[in-house]
């Protein structure tokens, strides 16, 4: 059952949810619960597991989806039993941490610059989601989520989420354009997009043609990366990343060292 709720919390947290882990912690006098026991709750209130049921239940899970959409971090609650209306003389007291602010990369496409960046990714605290139309490119991935799905498909199969970081890396020029048009129509922290300037301009032009605003368009990071990196996928997935932590943690692209000195 334990298994089931966590597994229920990881893959919500690996599409972009977040998620109320509770836990009763402690019951006293006569208690539909028992310490110990555990709820995972979504912001749309649907939920894994159980803290005893009734009235209870719905007090938890109401409190659970106000302090995912406040922003909090972790809630404590106790409930007595008679005020809630249920004929038990006892209480419980819960405590809820919120999960889901990890930061998510949503690479579209997945070829060779997409391997790449990947396990950079991975390795600097990312949790990754690979959207690509083509199954044999799963193979290429590891420790991702691989979604196998058409860009027709996006608005019912991917959710972003707040803290999505997107790259957008695919096969040709419409595809791009598809992805494209989709993420600016959802939340989102940086959409970076691989392609030349003759490219850009041309999807630019269509997009400004199609109602797109200067300032919608000037959001996007491309051609995407740092000038750092010569052709080759690996040093682009670098640029890539590079990008992406600058934006993230607000840095610059200064040296660190202070080149100027005399020596």
């Amino acid at each position: 059952m334990i298994q089931d709720i966590l597994a229920f919390a990881q893959e919500s947290l690996v599409q972009g949810k977040r998620v109320a882990l509770v836990s009763v912690t402690e019951t006293a006098g006569s208690s539909p619960a028992s310490a110990g026991q555990l709820m995972a709750v979504l912001a749309d209130g649907s939920s894994a597991g159980t803290v005893g049921g009734g009235a209870a239940e719905h007090l938890v899970k109401h409190k659970s989806v106000e302090a995912i959409k406040n922003g909090d971090k972790i809630f404590t609650l106790t409930i007595n039993h008679s005020d809630s209306g249920m004929v038990c003389g006892g209480n419980m007291s819960v405590t809820g941490n919120i999960l889901g602010e990890e930061n998510h990369l949503y690479i579209f496409g997945g070829g060779h610059i997409a391997q790449c960046l990947a396990p950079l990714a991975i390795a600097t605290g990312f949790i990754v989601t690979v959207i690509e139309d083509r199954p044999e490119f799963e193979s290429g991935f590891s420790n991702t989520r691989y979604l196998v799905c058409k860009p027709e498909n996006y608005d019912k199969d991917i959710h972003l989420p707040e803290s999505a970081y997107i790259v957008i890396c695919t096969r040709g020029h419409q595809t791009d354009d598809d992805a494209l048009r989709f993420c600016l129509s959802g939340p989102h922290k940086y959409i970076g997009m691989i392609g030349s300037s003759g490219k850009v301009a041309t999807l630019f032009e269509r997009l400004h043609q199609d109602g797109y605003g200067e300032e919608t368009l000037n959001s996007i990071y491309t051609p995407i990366g740092l000038d750092i990196a010569d052709s080759i996928p690996a040093e682009i997935a670098v640029s890539i990343m590079a990008e992406i932590l600058l934006i993230k943690n607000n840095g610059s692209p200064n040296h660190k060292r202070n080149i100027t000195a005399e020596t």
